[in-house]
């Protein structure tokens, strides 16, 4: 199982690592959804739209471990969320999350990973995955 820990706390997490599963994300599924955690190799611009996602979000921006951006995605919506900063980690939450568990902008957050996440992620800053 992997985890992202943000203010102490596990949340289990699935991961999207290829350019196919970050494309994906949580598009398509039905609620309750889970949370996904987005790495990427180096820090970048993102950005996302949630045009076949069912349920809103909390999606939170982070870089080099620390909270950069929090925002609402709405479902069904085609506006453009995040892209005014690099990233190198997002993280999608089934809305309410982020206010429940009192996240904030500047908390630091850190994945624990499985053996099997932390070589795909390897794989990807090689440029193995993309």
């Amino acid at each position: 199982m992997d985890y992202v820990i943000i203010k102490g706390k596990k949340f289990p997490v699935e991961l999207a690592i290829s350019s196919e599963e970050q494309q994906r994300g949580l598009m398509y599924k039905d609620p309750p959804l889970y949370a996904v955690a987005f790495p990427y190799a180096r820090p970048q611009f993102n950005s996302f739209w949630m045009s076949n996602v069912r349920a809103p979000l909390d999606i939170v921006f982070s870089l080099k471990g620390k909270v950069s951006s929090i925002w609402k995605g709405e479902p069904y919506s085609t506006s453009i969320i995040g892209g005014r900063d690099p990233s190198d980690l997002i993280l999608e939450f089934p809305y309410g999350v982020v206010k429940a568990e009192g996240i904030t902008v500047g908390d630091n957050i850190n994945l624990e990973l499985s053996k099997e996440a932390e070589m795909k992620i390897l794989m990807l800053k090689t440029g193995l995955i993309f």
